[in-house]
């Protein structure tokens, strides 16, 4: 194998070590030594960083922040340690499964292996600590007569919370300080080839390439969230939801609307949660229910103070459901989308990528030179939604095929776009949603002075337009010599010429 430079900093000083790449990486790399910062404290000049070095970084802080959060669970007075640990492991973990392709030098299997069973190891005090939390709170509302069957209740969940902590506790020091250390010292530093750094390698890039990818698989799960029975559905939106809201929050000192689109995302968190808390918490209390279920417990279906916290929780239920769907649906998301993108734009500009421009035109005929060029078949649809508008796409071109997921914003010049690949598969699925809503067209290719024209000649009606991205606003366009005299006129404004107004 031919030797290779790496380069890496080390006391202020650049060094050069010239060594073969293997599997493992080599010693050396790029030191974050005491680089690790707070999220208060990004700023520009961060998001300016290449990727790998601000996503250690970042995955340090989180890593401090933990740590910090598990010391607290040494102090049994303090009630919202566990919470606290368990949003922190979570944090790491979403940042962590977001950037693993930059931190693969860093994060192994095993890394994730132990913080996954870490994480779950701590669910079942969660639910349980909430629900007694939550049944303390009816107590006092219940007649004396329903007293006893919740007192029951409570005890035998409070041993059931005893036995959870205690497993919980003890797979934290069977493996928590391991696992930390070895994060600590594997993120400390890598490996990068000299030519590695290019300047589209910029931590803002990728951190706008990674929200708009979670922003399109929180839309995805949203749109399966129909009724207040769809748990699993809206437990998952609950997931997607968090996991874009931790890739927002750090960066909420150093661009503009990330703290609203966090607080906005923190609202349905609240309600989904308090959806899925009652789901699961009727399910507990049906459990112990029945006829064998727990020593202590109610022993007959109906059974007083426990059948009346049943109804309770599908009033909760019920409630949040209401609030979801009809409150932060309707008036929360279109806030979050408007921000999320923006907030794409600016990461974007930061890291020296501009957002869409082109320019569109209304074509009479399709020129002659456009039939030789090379083309690929696309059908595109759009899937149902008032508030977003979420396009899928396949394209056919020299027997290769190529799905897409996008999302827009904005209309006219300048616009927003989010794309990510899809699979078949989801493709598949996707598809029959679209229905009512599609377009079919051959898209010819024509370069001509350092640009790329696309023609679209669409295939379910006589329409022809000639589109043209730009690098700016002020960039001028004079008419190729084969197109002028097919244009009738430029229809970048008119919204008719949309596509997602042309679906049908």
């Amino acid at each position: 194998m031919m030797a290779s430079p790496w380069i890496w900093e080390e006391g202020g000083v650049k060094r050069v070590h010239s060594g073969k790449r293997t599997k493992a990486g080599i010693h050396g790399g790029v030191a974050i030594r005491d680089a690790t910062v707070a999220a208060a404290q990004i700023t520009k000049d961060l998001l300016a960083e290449p990727t790998p070095r601000a996503a250690r970084m970042v995955a340090l802080a989180l890593l401090d922040r933990m740590d910090a959060a598990r010391v607290r669970l040494d102090d049994r007075s303090d009630v919202e340690a566990l919470h606290d640990f368990r949003v922190a492991l979570r944090r790491l973990r979403s940042w962590l499964r977001a950037y693993k392709g930059d931190l693969n030098d860093s994060v192994g299997k095993r890394s994730s292996r132990d913080l996954r069973g870490m994480a779950r190891a701590t669910n079942e005090s969660r639910d349980l600590e909430a629900h007694l939390q939550w049944v303390a709170a009816q107590r006092g509302s219940l007649r004396p007569g329903m007293r006893g069957d919740v007192l029951r209740l409570e005890r035998m969940l409070a041993a059931e919370r005893r036995r959870a902590d205690a497993a919980f506790r003890a797979t934290l020091s069977a493996s928590y300080a391991a696992v930390t250390a070895r994060l600590r010292k594997n993120l400390s530093r890598y490996p990068m080839a000299v030519w590695d750094q290019q300047p589209g390698d910029r931590w803002a890039l990728a951190a706008a390439e990674r929200m708009g990818e979670a922003f399109l698989d929180l839309r995805s799960h949203l749109v399966a969230v129909e009724a207040v029975e769809d748990d699993d559905a809206a437990h998952q939106a609950r997931i997607a939801a968090k996991r874009l809201r931790y890739l927002i929050e750090p960066l909420a000192g150093a661009v503009d609307g990330a703290e609203e689109a966090v607080d906005l995302l923190k609202q349905a968190q609240d309600h989904l949660g308090s959806l899925h808390d009652a789901h699961v918490f009727e399910r507990t209390l049906r459990r112990h229910m029945r006829v064998g279920g727990a020593p202590e417990g109610p022993r007959r279906e109906g059974g007083g103070g426990v059948q009346l916290l049943i109804e309770r929780l599908r009033t909760r239920r019920d409630d949040a459901w209401t609030a979801f769907y009809d409150g932060w649906l309707a008036a929360c998301l279109p806030r979050l989308a408007g921000t999320v993108h923006g907030i794409i734009r600016s990461l974007r500009d930061l890291g020296g990528a501009g957002i869409e421009i082109e320019r569109k035109y209304l074509l009479r005929r399709v020129p002659a030179e456009v039939r030789t060029a090379p083309s690929a078949v696309v059908d595109q649809g759009y899937l149902p939604g008032k508030v977003l508008v979420e396009r899928i796409r396949r394209s056919k071109e020299s027997g290769a095929i190529r799905y897409t997921r996008t999302v827009k914003t904005g209309s006219g010049l300048a616009r927003v776009e989010i794309e990510e690949a899809c699979s078949e598969a989801v493709f598949d699925t996707l598809w029959p949603l679209t229905k009512g809503r599609r377009v079919r067209k051959r898209r010819y290719r024509v370069a001509d002075a350092g640009r790329t024209w696309e023609v679209d000649v669409f295939l379910d009606r006589r329409l022809a337009l000639a589109e043209v991205e730009l690098a700016s606003t002020r960039d001028v366009v004079k008419l190729p010599d084969w197109l002028a005299d097919c244009v009738v006129r430029e229809v970048t404004e008119e919204p008719g010429y949309a596509n997602v107004n042309l679906a049908r």
